[in-house]
């Protein structure tokens, strides 16, 4: 059996791979990210010496002792970043990183000179105000240079015109190549050469070494196999035999179950790995941090949305009979139950194990219902389940327990959202998974996302969410 060789599916981003963009590639990105940091801090050296001279005295000295500082600290700076290899343009890409990594060795360089400093007793000659303006005045630029970075990185990787590897990809036959073009090119990847596998695995030996000479791996930088065909492994392991002539590194993408697995954090268990597909609960210091977040933020909302809230409770009794408020019992953390309170947007107050979801035009659903559905508003009143504790700002959404009951058979992850607390909002939210639910593979991708969100859980993941919700706001498709 001959193997099939495709071209790459878009031609043009392999002719538009071979240009640099504004004259980059990836090993030219990582010396331009060091040089830029070490002038950066040379000049940050020297203005915050010169800035806080003017605002204090009114005249500025000699800035030579602060540009030799300057010359220390941009030095051992750039050189433990380097070190870290956070130059890398995969690594300049994620803007967390780059956060955590400057907001570390900065500091730790400037109070280590400052120590020396100390110990030499030549530190009355240096100006710790100068120095605190010149470390500000760092972070800010520091941060600074990584968003325009990220922004140009990711750019140049959607328009395919920085590419950190050509790729060969191999996969079986039924596998679709468009999508994982699309997704190769995102992350700086090129994809010039396709090869596909029959199920009859015949082309996997000789003919894949035949192919692989005869149409060019030499102009490739890496080989990619797809596999998702769990019951065909020996064609896999023939594949990675053949592929170990070359030398070229090799990487293996598994789709469905295998994929999902492989996708934990893995850690060593002797000399094999192991993946964690269930991060475990968060940590006392992690805990801390997202309940001072919840306790803070939810405060400062109840006292701005006050005036709003008493408008909405008017506006509810004088349109239909009834409570104002609507309590339902929710699974909380670890599967505890709570009453969740909100405002109450139907004519009926359903509670227990006959509970349906709102639809389009839903004769239950009040007028003013219908309003503060759809803007969210009815869902001010959680915060006060937030200062209670029994729910977070961010987090997944709680479901009726008729509906935990339902989708927890059919899901298989369907419980794994409740080692965080539920929130107001969500990533599966942000992400388009917000109301209705009419289908289980809608639920299924609504429990997706917030998996992802237990396994990814960050301050800075919060506050993103919470600021994608609040533009968002607007948004009222799938809510009823």
């Amino acid at each position: 059996m001959t193997m099939p060789v495709e071209q790459n599916w878009n031609a043009r981003f392999s002719v538009r791979s071979d240009r640099k963009w504004l004259g980059f590639n990836s090993v030219a990105v990582t010396y331009a990210a060091a040089m830029a940091d070490f002038a950066l801090l040379l000049f940050a050296s020297a203005a915050g010496h010169i800035a806080y001279q003017d605002i204090t005295f009114g005249f500025s000295d000699d800035p030579s002792v602060y540009i030799g500082i300057g010359l220390l600290v941009a030095t051992m700076f750039v050189l433990a970043m380097a070190g870290a290899h956070t130059y890398r343009a995969a690594e300049l890409v994620s803007f967390r990183r780059q956060l955590t990594a400057i907001c570390t060795i900065l500091p730790a360089v400037v109070v280590f000179l400052l120590t020396i400093a100390f110990f030499m007793k030549v530190g009355s000659a240096i100006s710790r105000g100068a120095i605190a303006s010149t470390t500000v005045l760092s972070l800010a630029g520091l941060l600074g240079l990584r968003v325009l970075w990220r922004s140009y990185l990711k750019r140049a990787a959607a328009h395919a015109a920085f590419p950190t590897h050509r790729v060969l990809l191999i996969c079986p036959e039924a596998t679709a190549v468009e999508p994982l073009s699309e997704r190769a090119t995102r992350s700086g990847l090129v994809i010039t050469q396709t090869m596909r596998i029959g199920r009859d695995g015949s082309a996997a030996g000789p003919s894949l070494l035949e192919a692989c000479s005869k149409h060019g791996i030499d102009d490739v930088d890496e080989v990619l196999i797809v596999w998702g065909d769990y019951g065909n492994l020996k064609v896999l392991d023939e594949c990675l035999v053949t592929l170990r002539q070359f030398c070229l590194p090799v990487s293996v993408m598994f789709t469905g179950l295998v994929g999902e697995i492989v996708q934990g954090f893995a850690h060593g268990l002797g000399e094999n790995c192991a993946f964690q597909t269930h991060r475990p609960p968060l940590d006392l210091f992690e805990r801390a941090v997202k309940r001072t977040f919840d306790i803070a933020f939810s405060i400062g909302a109840l006292l701005v949305t006050l005036p709003m809230c008493i408008v909405i409770a008017i506006a509810i009794k004088l349109d239909s009979r009834g409570p104002i408020f609507f309590w339902q019992s929710r699974k909380g953390y670890s599967g505890k139950s709570f009453r969740i309170l909100k405002f109450r947007s139907m004519s009926v107050m359903e509670d227990g194990s006959d509970v349906r979801q709102a639809t389009r035009n839903d004769p239950r659903v009040t007028r003013v219902g219908a309003f503060i559905r759809s803007s969210s508003l009815d869902e001010l009143p959680q915060f006060w389940n937030v200062l209670r504790g029994e729910m977070s700002v961010v987090g997944p959404r709680p479901h009726a327990l008729a509906h935990d009951d339902f989708y927890g058979t059919l899901i298989a992850q369907y419980a794994s959202r409740r080692h965080v607390k539920p929130g107001l909002t969500g990533w599966a939210q942000i992400n388009g998974y917000r109301g209705e639910t009419p289908t289980v593979d809608r639920m299924a991708e609504r429990v997706r996302h917030d998996i992802w969100y237990i396994n990814n859980w960050s301050l800075w993941l919060d506050l993103r969410i919470v600021l994608q919700t609040m533009l968002g706001i607007k948004d009222r498709k799938n809510v009823y």
